[in-house]
């Protein structure tokens, strides 16, 4: 992929609806406001946000451990 950077919010969507991995984003709890309103997230030193997926699998492995 060539392209020339643009610090624009509008080049960061372009980017954004080109990604073809995109829709991993719909695997994870995304954090939101008091108003439902969609919050930044920095993952900086943590497990990073949590997939949908993990309470059943923690709930399995528990299952199987009993």
């Amino acid at each position: 992929m060539s392209f020339t950077f643009s610090a624009g919010e509008k080049f960061a969507q372009q980017l954004d609806a080109e990604d073809p991995l995109r829709s991993f984003r719909d695997r994870f709890h995304l954090p939101v406001g008091a108003n439902d309103e969609p919050l930044i997230y920095f993952a900086g030193n943590s497990l990073g946000l949590m997939p949908k997926s993990a309470k059943q699998i923690v709930e399995q492995e528990l299952e199987d451990w009993a």
